[in-house]
């Protein structure tokens, strides 16, 4: 249950309540600073624009977790396509839905064979007699593109279909295991070439369309359609959608593709700081200042940002602190608000502060609009 809780409480006592022994000379009208308590569990989703049609889980659900290697890259591709579905199925006029249409993907993102004819991965001929190192090679020279395909549904307030957005995640690294006679499991790694890998997610993505069309509901209805890269393993920055196309309504096919100029940069990092050497020292003298109110605190910083050419179009700052009682939270984030508007006053940011017990708040900065904030409070 969400409930508004009373910014009335004074900075000074919220700071002093977290040991703090310094205050800062100037803050924002704690009035003008929107928190709200909620139950945890919402995750990467407190900042996106869309009302949610909640009563609907996927019909994929949990896929993804077997499919992609890692969490950034699960959010950023929920995430990352819904933005790009903004320019065709507006906030304002439809609600998301979790995709209840592609009941076969688990056929679709596999290798084609006699049993699996719907694979779209290279079919590969394998025998029972073969060592696991030929395995290993026929699977290396026939790399698994894809690796999932994302469905995302735009309704109207009554619920009908009114527009489909899909996501494949194109692997740039293929992570082979191969079993021997004796039962041991032996590993490789393949890296796809990425014209290859461009190639193969165009080729996907047309058959993809032309079995969306045959689906019941969806044969006339517009889908726009979009090509990831998924990072390898253990990466710090998630991967990008880096092509798209839209399907009009009763259009068959793919017309035309365009560009994603989008990258992500992390920070502190050798990279962030070539790329912005301005973010880097922001996000850095942030860091100090909050430090110096939270004495007793070990606050640490990571940023994420991502850039369109030379433009950023989203920062993620994640805050990782021991905080862990309501106070001190509240707190932090009515010092932290201020400073978060006057550090990226033209930047969409987005603040998750992690504790032990998971993320306890939410600060969303919107551009040129003033901030919010969700405290988490665990069931």
């Amino acid at each position: 249950m969400k409930k508004t809780i009373a910014v009335s409480l004074s900075l000074l006592f919220l700071l002093s309540g977290c040991g703090s022994t310094n205050e800062p000379e100037e803050v924002m009208d704690e009035n003008k600073i929107d928190i709200h308590d909620q139950t945890s569990g919402n995750g990467a989703r407190e900042y996106l624009k869309y009302n949610v049609k909640s009563d609907s889980f996927a019909v994929n659900r949990g896929l993804i977790t077997e499919t992609i290697n890692n969490k950034i890259d699960m959010d950023e591709i929920e995430t990352g396509l819904m933005t790009l579905s903004k320019e065709f199925f507006s906030p304002d006029t439809f609600l998301y839905e979790e995709g209840q249409f592609l009941t076969d993907v688990t056929s679709w993102i596999g290798r084609k064979s006699a049993d699996n004819q719907q694979g779209l991965n290279p079919e590969i001929k394998v025998t029972d007699d073969m060592g696991w190192e030929k395995k290993m090679e026929i699977q290396k020279k026939n790399p698994m593109y894809l690796a999932y395909i994302h469905e995302q549904n735009y309704v109207d307030t009554k619920g009908n279909i009114k527009g489909i957005s899909l996501g494949l995640a194109m692997n740039t690294i293929d992570y082979i295991r191969v079993q021997d006679s004796q039962g041991l499991m032996h590993f490789g790694e393949v890296r796809i070439d990425k014209k290859e890998m461009e190639k193969q997610g165009r080729e996907m993505a047309e058959k993809v369309i032309s079995r969306v069309r045959k689906i019941e509901g969806l044969g006339n209805i517009p889908i726009m359609i979009s090509l990831y890269n998924v990072q390898e393993q253990n990466s710090v920055i998630p991967g990008n959608y880096y092509a798209y196309s839209f399907v009009k309504e009763n259009e068959n096919k793919i017309k035309n593709w365009e560009q994603v100029n989008q990258q992500y940069y992390y920070f502190p990092s050798d990279a962030g700081e070539k790329k912005d050497r301005d973010m880097a020292e922001r996000l850095l003298n942030l860091e100090d200042y909050v430090n110096q109110y939270f004495t007793n605190q070990d606050i640490d910083f990571v940023g994420k940002a991502l850039y369109e050419e030379e433009d950023i179009t989203k920062l993620v700052i994640e805050v990782s602190s021991e905080m862990i009682k309501s106070p001190e939270i509240i707190g932090f984030s009515q010092a932290i608000v201020p400073e978060l508007v006057d550090y990226f006053p033209h930047t969409p940011a987005y603040v998750y502060v992690k504790t032990p017990k998971g993320i306890k708040a939410t600060i969303i900065k919107e551009e040129d609009q003033e901030p919010f904030v969700h405290i988490h409070e665990d069931n």
